[in-house]
């Protein structure tokens, strides 16, 4: 058995005082900087936030006790533009904060951004990209020099997607950069129209998650000048990018032609079947009706019941389906038309 002596034992446990006591003070002193941080956050938001209302809104003179003093000021200063971008719309305001930032908040960022802390770092790279932060472009690219995360070079790209967008173009043809499809989303989504509309042009050189992404994006942003891009998809080789370039002019809503689409009636794939099924909601059921039929006697659930509730959008579309009850000699069909003429009847 191993006797330990008294004297070593209270040397232990004095030791351990000691790092218990240590711990406590450090812990006391970042409880007091983080109050006096808060304390001349919270202090600024009150002295000061009505001024800045006055000269965003009420066009105001611009006052230098604006200016902070410190990063305790710095994020009140975020907290209100923060909830003005968020909230209202206006070139002016957005005008106004952009002018301050550039010239009053680049000095903070850009010392952030030589931070150990990544968490600062990233704040640093959002503030940069939300407050349009220009006048730190070429700090950026050279923080892009240093080892960075993956995060943080994803920022990066944003930030070059709203300053560069032809420097933007270029980082993204690197073949080392590989994100998901929801990530380019985020970055497309960004982009002025002159320079996505850059990625249809040569659409076959890009990877398949970045053409999805650009499909996908083109629907969220409905913009007239993509759907010739998202018609010429339609006759592409893969017939993944045919389906999504179908939901892509599904979800902008504007057919000024159906002849692209008829030949997906009778389409391999029931999901392109179910697509011009949708996308035929957009177009009178004159010019469709025959097609329709078609579709409600498809062999796939999915698509017989889109064709019917398609039908039955138009105001002559249950006279259509008792018709269709009437002469077709197709139980499910029959029973497809019947479930949802009944279901319309129901809603009046």
């Amino acid at each position: 058995m191993i006797k330990l002596s008294i004297t070593f034992l209270f040397t232990v446990i004095a030791l351990l005082l000691v790092v218990l006591f240590t711990f406590l003070i450090y812990l006391f002193v970042q409880r007091q900087r983080e109050s006096r941080f808060e304390q001349v956050r919270d202090r600024y938001l009150l002295n000061y936030s009505q001024l800045w209302y006055d000269y965003l809104f009420n066009n105001a003179l611009f006052s230098m006790v604006l200016v902070p003093r410190g990063a305790a000021q710095v994020e009140a200063i975020e907290r209100i533009f923060s909830s003005y971008l968020k909230n209202i719309i206006s070139e002016n305001v957005e005008q106004k904060i952009k002018q301050f930032a550039n010239q009053y908040l680049k000095k903070f960022y850009e010392k952030d951004l030589s931070s150990r802390r990544w968490s600062i770092r990233m704040n640093a790279l959002y503030r940069i990209a939300d407050l349009q932060i220009e006048e730190l472009l070429l700090s950026c690219q050279e923080f892009e020099k240093n080892k960075i995360s993956d995060e943080e070079h994803f920022q990066l790209l944003k930030i070059y997607s709203l300053f560069q967008p032809d420097l933007f173009m270029e980082k993204i043809k690197n073949p080392n950069i590989n994100y998901s499809e929801s990530e380019y989303r985020r970055l497309f989504v960004l982009l002025e129209e002159d320079v996505f509309i850059r990625f249809f042009d040569d659409f076959n050189c890009w990877p398949t998650n970045i053409q999805f992404a650009v499909i996908d994006t083109a629907a969220v942003k409905r913009n007239m000048q993509y759907l010739d891009e998202l018609k010429k998809l339609l006759s592409h080789d893969v017939m993944e990018i045919n389906i999504r370039a179908l939901k892509g002019l599904y979800e902008i809503g504007i057919i000024d032609e159906i002849d692209p689409f008829i030949p997906f009636v009778t389409s391999d794939m029931w999901e392109a079947r179910l697509m011009v099924a949708k996308i035929f909601k957009h177009v009178p059921l004159a010019y469709t009706y025959s097609y329709l039929e078609q579709l409600l006697q498809d062999e796939n659930w999915w698509v017989r019941s889109q064709a019917a509730k398609t039908i039955v959008e138009d105001r002559h579309g249950i006279a259509k389906l008792q018709q269709f009850i009437e002469s077709s000699n197709d139980p499910y069909a029959i029973e497809m038309a019947q479930e949802i003429a009944a279901r319309k009847e129901g809603s009046k």
